[in-house]
């Protein structure tokens, strides 16, 4: 029997591959049983039936639904050439179950080199390869686990489409009252705007992040996220989605936090340190140029190696606390304190006034002057105290050099005896 004795439609009609060919507007104009059969359509229903038909929806390997640029018919029509090995999952308006295929598709050109038809075969997998229960896994992992849909433009916000159980234990929120929504509803006051722009420009640009943020729960709690965000392509590349798998860090974050205070403070006093101060003030009035009118005053216990050598180094740590509070209750819970080094303290005050500073500082002078520091029951002693003080404002030379002026006021005024208060003005805001 020779080849072309063969009717090809039988052929075709008997093989376990389902073959639908499509014409150059995507329509249905052959269809063989097993294709009929895996599609779960009848040969009336398939016939004149489009790519586009909304009874389909064809979705990857990771079930995210297939834009119809990525089906196979609209790739071979597009590029006009064949597409091979691809997994799709068919779903249709009768049933929920994904019918799982490989599937290929070549065109048929007319002789102007124009694609007329183009025939698309697919293998049905065997269910056992999809039987993984992803969103299962995702559903009970530990870390929070969100799914947003790609943004189509820098004005659009991404809108939530899947949040897992350990979502909610953290946030509050059931996923119907985040689904549809976006990512923003949980960011408040304090979440850095820089991490948020960031955020926004990696997703603009479809590339991954990894970012810490700080969020808020339903019922207004805050916590912190280690962000793992990365964009999920479909079969032809474009970006349709973010995963974005988040674990909780608030417990670190809070530990980093009292380590930094730690680092931060004086023991003795519970002052700031030098370095916590230096921090603190950068931050408050910058380095140059300065963001804001401020004096800084530098404060020395007067003969106070004195006192460790006449009552002992417990009675002097005992004084240096006792000075210490009366500096936290004399001053405003803005101004920046410091046990800068042994018995020299310094003082930042902001948005402050040279004038007001001024009398404010000497008041504090006098009245330590004046007022007995009790050790114990039988030792009491009297301490004053030598300043120095320096205004700073936007046209001042840097922080550092207005705090070396300070310094150097500071000197003057124990050099002129002691229990004083000398100012020193930059010459820069003259």
């Amino acid at each position: 029997m020779k080849l072309k004795d063969i009717d090809a439609s039988k052929l075709i009609d008997s093989l376990e591959e389902g073959v639908v060919v499509h014409n150059a507007k995507t329509e249905i104009v052959y269809a063989n049983p097993r294709a009929l059969q895996i599609l779960r359509l009848t040969i009336d229903q398939a016939f004149g039936k489009d790519a586009l038909d909304p009874q389909w929806r064809f979705v990857d390997n990771e079930q995210i639904p297939m834009p119809p640029a990525a089906y196979p018919v609209n790739r071979v029509l597009q590029s006009q050439e064949a597409v091979s090995n691809i997994e799709i999952g068919i779903t249709d308006s009768s049933s929920e179950r994904i019918t799982w295929v490989l599937c290929n598709a070549y065109p048929q050109c007319n002789k102007q080199g124009n694609v007329e038809h183009v025939i698309v075969t697919f293998w049905e997998l065997a269910t056992d390869k999809y039987m993984l229960p992803f969103e299962a896994i995702f559903a009970n992992a530990n870390d929070v686990i969100i799914i947003t849909e790609a943004v189509q433009n820098n004005h659009e916000a991404p809108r939530i489409v899947y949040v897992n159980h350990a979502f909610t234990t953290l946030t509050g929120y059931l996923p119907d009252e985040v689904i549809g929504k976006s990512p923003n509803i949980f960011q408040g006051e304090d979440t850095c705007q820089e991490t948020r722009a960031r955020v926004r420009q990696a997703i603009i640009n479809n590339q991954p992040i990894r970012e810490c943020i700080l969020n808020y729960s339903k019922s207004g709690v805050p916590y912190w996220l280690d962000m793992n965000i990365f964009p999920l392509r479909n079969a032809i590349g474009e970006v349709t989605h973010f995963a974005a798998v988040e674990r909780d860090v608030t417990e670190q974050k809070q530990m980093e936090a009292e380590l930094r205070e730690i680092a931060a403070k004086d023991q003795l006093t519970d002052l700031l340190n030098r370095r916590g101060f230096y921090d603190a003030a950068n931050k408050l009035v910058g380095t140059h140029p300065i963001h804001s009118d401020a004096t800084i005053a530098m404060i020395d216990l007067d003969h106070f190696k004195e006192v460790n050598d006449t009552y002992g180094h417990e009675c002097g740590d005992k004084t240096l606390k006792l000075i210490a509070q009366q500096l936290k209750s004399s001053f405003r819970e803005t101004d920046l304190i410091c046990r800068y080094g042994g018995e020299e303290f310094v003082v930042l005050l902001p948005n402050a006034s040279l004038q007001d500073s001024k009398q404010k500082l000497d008041a504090f002078r006098e009245h330590i002057s004046t007022k007995d520091i009790v050790l114990d029951d039988s030792t009491q002693l009297r301490i004053t105290l030598s300043i120095g003080i320096t205004h700073i404002n936007e046209k001042s030379t840097s922080f550092e050099h207005a705090l070396n002026l300070a310094d150097k006021a500071l000197y003057e005024a124990k050099a002129s005896g002691r229990n004083c208060l000398v100012i020193k003005e930059d010459p820069a805001l003259s």
